[in-house]
């Protein structure tokens, strides 16, 4: 998981982290970057996918396996 996620884009990873990990809201997370609700939203959303395809890849399954 550290592999997969180190590996994300920085943004991705930011706001996993501070999403998922440390827990932080949408808007508390949006102050912490410094940016808007809907950009957190949507990052969040993109890396969620990148991570799960990026996990995918590490594991040696493909994603028709699921």
């Amino acid at each position: 998981m550290h592999e997969a996620l180190s590996a994300l884009k920085h943004s991705h990873r930011e706001v996993i982290i501070l999403r998922k990990i440390k827990g932080f809201s949408i808007t508390e997370t949006a102050e912490i970057l410094n940016c808007s609700e809907s950009k957190v939203k949507s990052t969040l959303h993109r890396g969620m996918l990148a991570l799960e395809k990026r996990l995918i890849k590490e594991s040696g399954l493909n994603e028709h396996t699921k």
